[in-house]
């Protein structure tokens, strides 16, 4: 199971062939671009939001020999 939260919204058709082009262009999913543009706004307005864990589930750590 997924731990995103799945939710549904409109958007206005100019940015979606905006994200579309990102998406062919760089190959960057829209959740992506769309987490990425939210947290940036959020940032904007000093709200705190705890960064994402890596794909496995845990946060990414530097390996040492």
């Amino acid at each position: 199971m997924s731990p995103k939260t799945m939710t549904a919204f409109r958007i206005e058709p100019e940015i979606m062939d905006g994200l579309r082009l990102v998406k062919d262009r760089d190959g960057i999913p829209f959740s992506i671009q769309v987490d990425r543009a939210l947290r940036a706004w959020l940032e904007k307005k000093r709200v705190s939001v705890a960064k994402p864990k890596t794909a496995s589930g845990k946060r990414s750590a530097r390996r040492t020999r």
